[in-house]
């Protein structure tokens, strides 16, 4: 293993630098970046002051991290904020002299940070849910055990069942109350009903506003780019941050603006296509969005593991409330609530999306770290083709590994099947036009 790096440090810097960047060429857009500058930087500095850092997984609710005093870090905005470089591969390549070649690269990059011992900090403690695959079931209670075995690093299992009904709320409920002892004794810290009040209220409101923007998002020309959908999986990570609800607010602001006036949010003001992107994000990627766009003009209106609007916690002083909602929001999060089983529950978002959302493309872009979900992803496309009449392409690539298939390999891909369904006289938007005169 080469010299250790200081990645915290790297990852703030960087936000920074995009800060500065987009501030420069286009700061109408500047706004997009201010929550994973939040983001890294208050992790480097939590470092940087002894604030107790907590690793998790991006299911477990932050909101009862945060209202301890400690700053949580859900393992995987690591490889998904790593993915569009050549640092992850550093990762993925310290990890294969421990773990198979067939793991997810994202849960790769996970066990490669940590055994690398380039984030700089011991944590205070790891708290993980037994959810949503095959792939961090493994990693993540080797990355427990290590850190445990090596540093005496406290870790806390919530056990997350298949099922996602009453019964599956209140087993997911009593765990993570669970948890959040084990959390106040690692902690040294007594339980603030304030505190704690104050940042469930920041999730609600991010809550409610997530529900409305993809609300808007149905409307003919969408008012929202697909480079946001790739953003707002920060959503998942630092959810009752102030700063993950300041970015939550303007994206609606901006949102809304488009909404109102009826306009599309492509720079040529024509929306051709409705596309409904399928399977992980292109963390390694999200240019492609704009590239799309600008080509196409073909807008990803929905991606198939969405922020659905979840339930509020309507009294955040009272003890049941708060923690069935949060076993619901668990149970409820992006990817977990759809290919974590059964597969029904995918097939049927999906049908959801296509009765709301007007879709005319399909594009199940399979990672292929997620085995687990190709099979569900024959049914989800199968219903597509055949109940909807919608064109699908499939393929494969790596989101967490450029090296896969590259930047010009997926292009190519998706070009071929643009020009396809164009030589066919394919032409929905035409369609609706029509309809409307």
């Amino acid at each position: 293993m080469d010299e250790k790096r200081d990645l915290l440090k790297q990852l703030s810097d960087q936000s920074d630098a995009i800060i500065k960047h987009s501030d420069s060429k286009n700061p109408e857009k500047t706004w997009m970046y201010r929550v994973t500058q939040g983001f890294w930087n208050e992790l480097y500095q939590a470092r940087e002051t002894g604030r107790p850092i907590i690793l998790c997984s991006p299911n477990v609710p932050q909101e009862m991290i945060y209202s301890l005093g400690a700053v949580p870090l859900p393992v995987d905005a690591l490889p998904t904020r790593l993915a569009s470089s050549k640092d992850a591969w550093r990762y993925i390549d310290i990890s294969e002299q421990y773990v198979p070649t067939t793991v997810c690269s994202i849960n790769k990059v996970n066990f490669g940070t940590v055994f690398s011992g380039d984030l700089g900090f011991i944590p205070a403690a790891m708290v993980y849910c037994s959810l949503p695959c095959d792939s961090s079931r493994s990693t993540y209670p080797a990355m427990a055990e290590y850190l445990n075995k090596t540093y005496g690093v406290p870790y806390f299992v919530v056990d997350t069942p298949y099922r996602k009904d009453d019964v599956g709320f209140r087993y997911t409920a009593n765990n993570l109350k669970r948890a959040y002892q084990f959390l106040l004794k690692v902690l040294k810290k007594e339980h603030d009903p304030d505190i704690f009040a104050k940042y469930l209220t920041n999730s609600n409101k991010t809550e409610e506003l997530m529900c409305l923007i993809g609300n808007m998002r149905k409307q003919v020309p969408c008012p929202q780019g697909g480079r946001l959908l790739v953003l707002n999986g920060m959503v998942t990570c630092c959810m009752g941050s102030q700063y993950m609800l300041d970015y939550v607010k303007k994206q609606y602001e901006e949102t809304k603006k488009l909404f109102d006036a009826k306009k599309s949010c492509l720079k040529s003001g024509v929306e051709k296509y409705r596309v409904l992107w399928m399977q992980n994000m292109m963390w390694n990627n999200a240019g492609i969005m704009d590239w799309m766009e600008k080509e196409f003009n073909a807008c990803s209106v929905m991606n198939g593991f969405p922020f659905l609007g979840r339930d509020q916690i309507e009294d955040v002083y009272d003890d049941e409330q708060i923690w069935f909602g949060l076993a619901k929001r668990c149970l409820g999060s992006p990817m977990v609530h759809s290919v974590c089983g059964p597969s029904e529950a995918y097939v049927k978002g999906i049908e959801n999306i296509m009765n709301d959302y007007t879709i005319d493309i399909g594009i199940y872009a399979g990672h292929v770290g997620c085995k687990h979900a190709w099979a569900a992803g024959r049914m989800v496309t199968d219903v597509m083709e055949k109940k909807y009449g919608t064109p699908v392409l499939t393929f494969d690539l790596d989101s967490g590994d450029i090296r896969y298939k590259s930047t010009d390999e997926i292009k190519a891909t998706i070009t071929d099947f643009m020009e396809t369904l164009a030589a066919r006289g394919y032409d929905p938007a035409a369609e609706r036009a029509k309809l409307l005169k």
